[in-house]
């Protein structure tokens, strides 16, 4: 059947239909074409523009219909986007707004054969939030740009930052008003006033109230016909005083408040910026403490070290180097050979420069032989071992540095054990952990 005749009533009908979404069971998306009904989609697959697509399309199927899936994803995805953002959506609202678009590809044309199929795989994809609901199936787009997902983070950071910041003023302001109410209970001036009861008799005279102007009225005209003698000064100037007074009583609480809440303020300044003079008084009173303490300090020790010495004979011998050799240590740094060791007891068989010690490791368990292995290893690595109560210790630091004892008991809880010289019988209480270790020979 031959075209209509260009601007006759049959091509305007056949525009005005055309504008309009057709069936897309009608729709060849190979040949991107729109027939209006059965009939002519028929006449349009047996056509040679048809037949030679079809031919170009199995040549190379996979790759044409996931041109297609991937088209129709991208202009879903975007239209979710940029609609809808982040929000909660019915997918087949979404389609609805993508098929609006005649241009758009067909789902007919993807490897989804239905929405739930396509909506599904999005979920699985990760590309969105999928949840299946009474009224069907929602999707939620989920943001993966950076630069908005740090503006949501930096809005998500100034709004904690605003809540904890109103929490500290209310909690300063509460304070403050804690503060105020103490002084001003402490001035006589009372903040939380109670109403009482009205407590009246069957003897006590009935409560009148006069309103309205009258009395206003009387006074006036008194004071008028007062005036016309010349009597009225004395009794004004009472009434003023009587004015005055009740008012500067009434003032005073309100003026006790306000000092008080102005010696607060200054107090508070004080001592958040305090003086030159206060600074240069606090250092040196401090300072003279500091002296003065020290040399109580210096006094006390130096006359409990000479009254031990002269019991015992022992002198106080402390240094920063306490290692020596045929003492049991342990391995307490992670760094060690990689934590190959941590925890591992050794042996120091010898030491370099006071702080060095050449060590080596002990076998793990009775059963086990993992141990042999020396090498060196700094002071500050390696912790004293204590062992049981009867065994051989030697003391490395304080009284009777250098010296080997027995130990008698230990203070687990202070860490502190009491020790008896092997060559007299002097016996030191109160030896910490560090300054005492297991002999080996």
């Amino acid at each position: 059947m031959p075209k209509a005749e260009k601007g006759s009533a049959k091509d305007i009908a056949n525009k005005m239909k055309a504008k309009g979404l057709q069936k897309l069971k009608f729709f060849c998306q190979m040949c991107n074409k729109q027939c209006r009904d059965e009939n002519g989609f028929k006449c349009h697959l047996t056509s040679d523009s048809h037949l030679r697509n079809m031919k170009s399309f199995c040549s190379n199927a996979t790759g044409m219909l996931d041109q297609f899936s991937a088209e129709f994803e991208k202009t879903y995805l975007d239209t979710l986007y940029r609609r809808h953002r982040t929000k909660k959506m019915s997918a087949n609202n979404v389609y609805q707004e993508v098929i609006q678009d005649k241009e758009h590809v067909h789902m007919n044309a993807t490897k989804w054969a239905t929405l739930t199929d396509f909506v599904q795989y999005l979920g699985k994809m990760g590309k969105c939030v999928v949840e299946e609901t009474e009224r069907g199936w929602y999707v939620t787009f989920i943001e993966r740009d950076p630069e908005i997902l740090a503006q949501q983070e930096n809005y998500k950071r100034r709004v904690e930052a605003e809540k904890r910041e109103e929490r500290k003023v209310a909690k300063r302001m509460e304070m403050q008003r804690i503060e105020a109410a103490k002084l001003m209970d402490r001035a006589g001036v009372g903040v939380n006033v109670e109403a009482s009861n009205l407590d009246r008799t069957s003897d006590d005279a009935p409560i009148a109230l006069k309103l309205g102007g009258g009395n206003g009225a009387e006074k006036a005209k008194k004071k008028k016909k007062a005036s016309v003698f010349g009597n009225d000064g004395d009794d004004d100037e009472d009434s003023e005083r009587e004015e005055e007074r009740l008012l500067a009583e009434m003032n005073k609480p309100i003026q006790k408040a306000e000092a008080i809440m102005k010696e607060l303020e200054t107090n508070r300044k004080r001592k958040r910026n305090p003086t030159e003079e206060q600074q240069r008084g606090i250092h040196l009173h401090s300072n003279d403490n500091n002296n003065d303490s020290r040399k109580k300090e210096k006094n006390s020790n130096t006359s409990k070290s000479n009254s031990k010495n002269d019991s015992d004979g022992l002198e106080d011998i402390r240094k920063k180097h306490w290692i020596r050799k045929d003492i049991l240590t342990r391995i307490i740094s992670k760094k060690v050979k990689k934590g190959q060791y941590y925890k591992r007891k050794c042996i120091v068989n010898k030491v370099y420069d006071k702080y060095i010690a050449k060590v080596e490791i002990l076998d793990s368990g009775p059963g086990a032989d993992d141990g042999g292995d020396i090498f060196e290893i700094d002071q500050d690595d390696l912790e004293t071992v204590v062992p049981k109560v009867g065994k051989h210790v030697i003391i490395l630091n304080g009284r009777g540095r250098g010296m080997v004892a027995e130990l008698m008991s230990v203070d687990e809880k202070k860490c502190r054990g009491t020790l008896q010289l092997l060559d007299s019988d002097v016996i030191l209480k109160k030896v910490d952990y560090n300054d005492f270790s297991k002999v080996v020979k």
